[in-house]
């Protein structure tokens, strides 16, 4: 296998209530939509590599399989059908301080012409936390983080695009003492706001049953 540059793969290894670990990564750029991963796992003093297979970029490993205070080499692979081999960078993981950190909750954003504000819950112990948006539209773009202070509830990021919707990810930073894993939450789609008014095209009300109607409507932006 070559290590292929432009994958950069986020793969991230966690545990959430049970004792079993959950691996995630993001799919080969440019990729077909069948394509199978192997993941390894390479134990410390232990020479057998550890291997599955999944079609999915995510795979879930048993308890049973894991050396729990043993630390883990861990990396994607991708096998092709014409026998060529690319593989992600490594990570190394000790499934007994491997528990997900706890995350802010009730993420919310909206636009105000270009700056977007971003407000969330925080967790019971609060802890560093970054924030890192890219465009919505362009998947080549790259995200800008954002540092956030500890006990900071919003964050606002001025001089964006108006025209433009973006997507933004919240997560803890990890750092020595910190025994969990940092994982950033669910994207945050954030659309943007509707400079002019919107032309409508097409209006069709239609009744249903009484008291009740269905209405369609076309517009031009």
């Amino acid at each position: 296998c070559f290590h292929l540059a432009d994958w950069d793969n986020e793969l991230v290894c966690y545990k959430e209530l049970s004792e079993d670990l959950t691996c995630t990564w993001l799919p080969v750029p440019s990729a077909p939509n069948t394509i199978n991963y192997t993941i390894f796992l390479k134990w410390d003093r232990i020479r057998k590599l550890f291997q599955r297979n999944t079609s999915s970029s995510s795979i879930t490993i048993e308890r049973k399989d894991l050396y729990m205070k043993r630390s883990a080499s861990i990396w994607i692979a991708v096998n092709y059908a014409h026998d060529s081999c690319v593989k992600g960078k490594n990570i190394s993981v000790t499934p007994s301080e491997a528990g997900k950190c706890l995350t802010p909750s009730n993420i919310n954003a909206h636009q105000i012409t270009n700056q977007l504000i971003v407000k969330w819950d925080l967790p019971a112990t609060p802890t560093s936390y970054e924030l890192r948006y890219r465009e919505a539209l362009v998947e080549s773009t790259q995200w800008t983080l954002v540092p956030v202070e500890s006990n900071a509830v919003n964050v606002t990021i001025l001089n964006l695009n108006p025209m433009s919707s973006y997507i933004v990810q919240l997560r803890c930073i990890a750092k020595d003492g910190l025994h969990c894993v940092c994982v950033w939450s669910k994207e945050i789609l954030v659309p943007h706001k509707l400079m002019n008014k919107p032309r409508i095209s097409y209006n069709a009300t239609t009744e249903i049953s009484p008291g009740r109607r269905s209405v369609l409507l076309k517009w031009e932006v």
